[in-house]
């Protein structure tokens, strides 16, 4: 049975499938895709192969410490490629006192740190996990979720709180829970008083109503 005419997969589950593979020797990892493929295709019962179904196969089937390897990778694969991951560490090291610069870096490739990708350092590297979450939670640099596609930075010094007479905002954060298109971060003085209340929305200011008409547009 050929994988790519038999199965259909759906979300992550064709990546779950080649990690799974991963595990089986290069020798023989033609004949266990087509076996383990069979297996699939019969839990999915002629619709789309899901990530439940490879989970299943894996718990099943695979012997241990085979099993635990695999299902621990499950667990660090994101909407991200893991080997982002590999590439840094060997770039920087396992060593505890490189984290920050690790961290940096998978902001820089993904954009954000997915808790899979925080589970994948802990893995590769051996430094705990608490250690890591706390470095990430602490230093407001770093975001836990995915960006929007549009950003808006409000301005919480004294002027711009006071000059917000209107709740200008509360009507972003009200449009940032309303759409996940649209994400928030609140700031320290961004040194344009003479526009407060001053919000930044995709790297422009904009003050008062006309920042008010521009969060209204964002979809």
């Amino acid at each position: 049975m050929s994988e790519a005419t038999a199965i259909t997969w759906s979300g992550k589950s064709e990546a779950m499938f080649e990690i799974m593979l991963g595990e089986v020797p290069e020798a023989m990892r033609g004949m266990f895709r087509g076996k383990l493929s069979a297996v699939i295709a019969q839990k999915a019962q002629g619709g789309p192969a899901a990530e439940d179904h490879v989970t299943a196969v894996v718990t099943e089937i695979v012997p241990e410490p085979f099993k635990s390897n695999i299902l621990k990778k499950f667990k660090e694969l994101g909407d991200f490629d893991i080997k982002v991951i590999d590439t840094i560490i060997e770039k920087h090291g396992t060593s505890q006192d490189k984290l920050m610069y690790i961290l940096h870096d998978i902001q820089d490739e993904v954009g954000y740190l997915p808790v899979e990708a925080l589970r994948a350092v802990c893995n590769k590297t051996g430094i705990h996990l608490s250690t890591i979450y706390n470095v990430a939670t602490f230093y407001k640099t770093f975001k836990l979720t995915r960006p929007g596609s549009h950003h808006v930075k409000v301005c919480c010094g004294t002027a711009c709180h006071l000059s917000d007479k209107n709740g200008l905002a509360r009507q972003i954060e009200d449009k940032v829970n309303a759409s996940p298109a649209v994400s928030m971060e609140k700031t320290l003085c961004m040194g344009c008083c003479d526009c407060s209340p001053a919000v930044e929305i995709d790297g422009r200011i904009y003050k008062g109503d006309e920042a008010k008409a521009k969060i209204a547009t964002l979809a």
